[in-house]
């Protein structure tokens, strides 16, 4: 899934720049993730960069144009994860399982990179272009998700539930799983991931008469 206008920007763009561009967004999630998004400002981000404010404004001219790149950087990121984890998947249940799994694996990994991504998405300021493309992902990541429910109950692994009311559900417990693992940094993520899974998996599951007919 690739973020809008990003091919066709990155086409013209050298692999110098490129490197560039990178060194600074993850200068901006380390700086969001360590002081919040109303102080990380260029100069905060250039100094964590090792670069001057004005090579930043060189390759971002507003900083609603960062923020929006590393809301890009990050979707790419996390998508690129979880497409992996279920490529394969024998099943939509187990496919749904890869990506809760992927997901709370994920922010174990990189706690900074969704820090970053949720205060940039709540931010009342300069982070409207930002907010707008986040918002159209987040919609189109639950169409997608409903649209996986339908299929899998059209072909008889899934029971007959709400596809949206079990899209906004499992994209709501997954969005929590930050929070409660970084308030309680003793978990163990494992076993977090597969209690989470295993939560979805059984309401998504069929009766068991109605399975072993099928």
């Amino acid at each position: 899934m690739q973020p809008e206008n990003e091919s066709s920007d990155q086409g013209r763009r050298s692999f110098i720049e490129e490197a560039r561009r990178g060194q600074i967004v993850s200068a901006a999630i380390e700086t969001i993730a360590e002081i919040g998004y109303a102080k990380a400002s260029f100069v905060q981000i250039a100094r964590r960069a090792g670069v001057s404010p004005g090579l930043i404004t060189y390759h971002f001219a507003k900083r609603e144009e960062l923020m929006k790149q590393v809301m890009q950087t990050v979707h790419a990121s996390m998508d690129k994860a979880l497409s992996e984890r279920a490529e394969g998947a024998e099943s939509h249940a187990a496919a749904v399982r890869s990506l809760i799994e992927g997901f709370v694996f994920y922010f174990a990994e990189r706690p900074k990179e969704i820090i970053a991504i949720g205060q940039i998405a709540s931010a009342s300021r300069d982070a409207e272009a930002a907010r707008s493309w986040f918002e159209r992902q987040s919609a189109k990541t639950l169409a997608e998700m409903e649209d996986m429910f339908r299929e899998g109950q059209r072909l008889g692994e899934l029971r007959e539930f709400s596809p949206r009311v079990m899209a906004v559900s499992v994209i709501a417990a997954m969005e929590a799983a930050p929070a409660e693992l970084l308030a309680r940094p003793d978990t163990d993520v494992a076993a977090y991931a597969r209690e989470l899974a295993d939560l979805f998996e059984h309401a998504m599951s069929p009766p068991a008469s109605e399975a072993r007919s099928s």
